[in-house]
């Protein structure tokens, strides 16, 4: 199955999220600021989605630039990383209304040259939400750990992630083989968002350009 029209996907109205204010607390390094900003929004809009897809999400997003760019060191980076990892584990669950039917389980990972992990992290927060069981292979991990994983677990779907330069013929060769499993793939991450086109490319059945556009596709994976 794969997913071929854009998404289109329903917004409530919301407070505007404060990203540049996210933005700079994570850049200076304070975590409390950040913290505080989060769950200010966090009580707005009652939704651990909208935190993580209008605030973490663009946040990280321009975190990323700056240091593709080489406007803040790889210790910035880092450090911004781990404030928003401490920042998504404290947001309490918000599960939603409708979730998935029981049973529901995705596999969440990155391949041998991903090395960040805080995309999938909190992914796996809002899929939680949805009502997913989520198993997530940290990154970096070799096709052949997802394969078995896969066989294994037998997951609804898989999402691959992939932040800078990913190793396209490898990315290529493990979807054809989950697919061959009969497990749809999603593809996902700033390498994929900065390509629009290459999820087509490596055969995967969608990208999901956020966490809230994964969501709705991963149910529609989910069938």
């Amino acid at each position: 199955m794969t997913v071929d029209a854009p998404v289109a996907v329903r917004r409530t109205r919301r407070p505007r999220p404060p990203v540049v204010a996210f933005t700079s607390s994570l850049l200076s390094g304070d975590a409390k600021s950040a913290t505080e900003i989060a769950w200010r929004y966090l009580a707005a809009t009652g939704s651990r989605l909208a935190v993580i897809s209008d605030l973490i999400h663009p946040a990280q997003y321009e975190v990323g630039e700056l240091w593709y760019q080489g406007t803040v060191g790889v210790a910035e980076e880092h450090r911004a990383t781990a404030i928003v990892i401490a920042v998504a584990g404290r947001l309490t669950p918000t599960p939603v209304a409708r979730p998935v039917r029981p049973g529901a389980c995705c596999i969440l990972s990155g391949l041998t040259r991903e090395r960040h992990i805080v995309g999938l992290q909190v992914l796996a927060l809002a899929l939680e939400d949805e009502g997913w069981t989520v198993h997530q292979l940290a990154p970096p991990t070799p096709p052949a750990e997802l394969l078995r994983a896969v066989a294994e677990w037998r997951p609804d779907v898989v999402g691959i992630s992939a932040a800078y330069l990913p190793a396209t013929r490898e990315i290529s060769e493990s979807i054809e083989a989950v697919r061959a499993m009969k497990v749809p793939v999603l593809v996902g991450g700033s390498f994929f968002n900065r390509a629009p086109d290459l999820w087509r490319t490596v055969g995967a059945d969608a990208h999901g350009s956020d966490a809230r556009v994964t969501t709705v596709l991963m149910r529609k994976l989910l069938g």
